[in-house]
């Protein structure tokens, strides 16, 4: 029996952010009403990834 290998938390995270920026770019092309909240949302998205890849220092003097 092969061992299962479950996926690290960089990559869940990537995978979450790659749909939700292609989901929320797809509905921003078909409202165009509302394509300022999706493009915000995008943009959150990507920055949420962007923070979380960024390590946490490990001295407690902050």
């Amino acid at each position: 029996m092969l061992p299962k290998k479950f996926p690290s938390r960089d990559e869940v995270l990537a995978v979450v952010t790659l749909i939700m920026v292609i989901g929320s770019l797809t509905l921003a092309v078909m409202d165009e009403k509302s394509r300022p909240s999706f493009l915000d949302l995008t943009k959150f998205a990507v920055g949420t990834y962007i923070g979380l890849l960024i390590p946490r220092s490990k001295s407690s003097d902050v």
